[in-house]
């Protein structure tokens, strides 16, 4: 399924390049705008198994992202929890936000536990994708996963 675009795999703006996993293209195409008007280069994708895809190619180049939204969600495809398992050894280091309407209670401590670096609860306004993306990339602690 096409996105959008061709696929610009270079970090060419100042926020650094993220990749977006969602199924539901208007999320997807929200999200991605979100982050480009804050000056993130975005690689959209419709699916676990695109977003390996473009990974992988782009590691193959020699080329960085500095993060990712993962929906959990992704039905017809891998699951974003199966795709985390990919990570695990294509891109350990790659920070990972677990993106989701549906988080339950116990959401926060299993996603620490699988290694996500976030959390984020669908619907986001851009200010709080925007500053979880940047901590992320940051490094530093989730005030939500530090609960």
């Amino acid at each position: 399924m096409n996105t959008g675009p061709t696929h610009d795999l270079s970090a060419t703006r100042s926020g650094g390049s993220v990749i977006v996993v969602d199924d539901e293209p208007h999320v997807l195409a929200v999200a991605c705008a979100m982050l480009q008007s804050q000056g993130f280069q975005v690689v959209p994708c419709a699916s676990g198994e695109e977003a390996l895809e473009i990974l992988q190619q782009s590691i193959q180049a020699g080329m960085d992202h500095q993060a990712m939204v993962l929906d959990l969600t992704l039905p017809g495809g891998m699951s974003g929890f199966e795709v985390m398992d990919s990570l695990a050894t294509l891109a350990p280091d790659l920070p990972v936000i677990a993106s989701s309407g549906y988080f339950q209670e116990d959401a926060r401590d299993l996603c620490q536990a699988i290694g996500f670096a976030d959390i984020l609860q669908k619907p986001y306004p851009v200010e709080h994708l925007c500053a979880t993306v940047r901590r992320c990339i940051a490094r530093e602690r989730s005030p939500v996963l530090s609960k």
